[in-house]
């Protein structure tokens, strides 16, 4: 790649990231301005996130590259740290941005992982308060700060956790509680699908399939967006392995259904079969698995801007960038073959909503919630 590949990759990326540039960057200003610096440089700011990448925009704007060549050097060494494949990768996008904010204040030669989480450690005591108003002693509000961090990924909100800190400052002896509270239950709805609050007549029981004209006009609509042709060789694997289903489910699968499920790659279809076969006809469980996997592989289907590192021997930040993919949802088959009725019942149910309203958002959260499940990390970060 070259300058050019690298500069276009950068603009991209602002389309992606969804940065409002100012009127200096509009037009052709953007371009100009990344033309001031050298192929070098160029190929580091192709690989920031998008907090890196605001803040590069934000404080070189009028200025050329010897100007802040040295803060270029300091973002980049962070944002190695920060990023996907980084020790410190996982910080949040707040803790990421009130770093860059003291950036000025870093020497390249002393930045190190200690260093930068120990500032990161800071904005969560300024965001959940600090040390001066409750008399407490720096080393417990480093405790707090860990479980400020802790608690946002169980899924709790600021407010609770908050409440939770005042109750420890307190009383510190309630600090090892905070390590052991259980996980909120997740699946919270992002606003844009959100319902209006069904009145008591109309609200679904727990484990009720959503329904409603719009929705399944929503989803028959999908169904025909995702017909493709298939090669014979596949089209005799699925008609085998789909006759077998129809067989045991008879009609709990609707003709829309069979239409997603010819669609399915044969090995998930069998899959599919296996999953079926453990639940008895007529069976609440039978009509969730074949909701589900009508369902996940339309949300598949729908493709989305991400960011991808790639992961190597030789892999750095060049290798970064932005392509159009979907979100496998059938790596979660095995998890949620293990969820009860009600909890399957909440995912079918907001697979249903994103498809009526598929906002990116909205599939990146459900992607996210889900891999919260496997207790593993992805090497594939999706955008804001």
């Amino acid at each position: 790649m070259n300058k050019s590949d690298y500069i276009y990759m950068i603009l991209d990326n602002v389309l992606v990231y969804n940065i409002n540039l100012p009127p200096e960057y509009q037009g052709e200003g953007l371009h100009e301005h990344l033309n001031k610096f050298d192929e070098d440089n160029v190929k580091i700011v192709a690989g920031f996130n998008k907090n890196f990448l605001e803040h590069f925009l934000a404080v070189t704007k009028g200025k050329l590259q010897k100007e802040v060549s040295d803060l270029l050097k300091k973002m980049e060494k962070i944002s190695y740290m920060v990023g996907p494949l980084g020790n410190l990768s996982y910080l949040g996008s707040d803790q990421v941005e009130y770093i860059l904010t003291k950036i000025d204040s870093f020497k390249l030669n002393e930045i190190s992982e200690e260093k930068i989480g120990h500032i990161a450690d800071e904005q969560l005591r300024e965001q959940f308060g600090g040390t001066g108003g409750y008399g407490t002693s720096e080393a417990l509000e480093n405790q707090l700060a860990s479980a400020a961090f802790y608690l946002m990924n169980m899924g709790y909100s600021q407010e609770e956790i908050q409440e939770k800190f005042n109750e420890v400052r307190e009383d510190p002896t309630k600090l090892e509680a905070l390590f052991t509270l259980q996980q909120r239950e997740i699946y919270n709805l992002p606003s844009e699908i959100q319902p209006s609050p069904p009145s008591a007549s109309e609200r679904p029981q727990e484990t009720s399939i959503e329904q409603s004209q719009d929705l399944n006009e929503s989803i028959a609509q999908h169904i025909k967006d995702i017909h493709q042709d298939i090669t014979e060789e596949r089209a005799q694997k699925v008609n085998l392995i789909l006759d077998e289903i129809k067989d045991y489910v008879r009609d709990e699968l609707s003709e829309l259904q069979e239409k997603v499920f010819r669609q399915m790659h044969p090995d998930r279809l069998s899959r599919a079969l296996k999953m079926l076969k453990t639940t008895k006809r007529k069976s609440k469980r039978m009509e969730l698995y074949i909701e589900w996997f009508s369902d996940s592989l339309l949300l598949s289907k729908i493709e989305l801007k991400v960011e991808h590192w790639q992961v190597s021997s030789s892999a750095d930040h060049s290798s970064a960038g932005v392509y159009t993919a979907g979100i496998d949802f059938s790596r979660y088959d095995n998890i949620i073959k293990d969820f009860t009725d009600a909890k399957l019942a909440k995912v079918v149910n907001i697979c249903r909503r994103i498809l009526q309203n598929p906002t990116k958002r909205a599939i990146q959260k459900l992607g996210q919630d889900l891999i919260s499940e496997t207790g593993f990390d992805e090497h594939l970060y999706f955008t804001d």
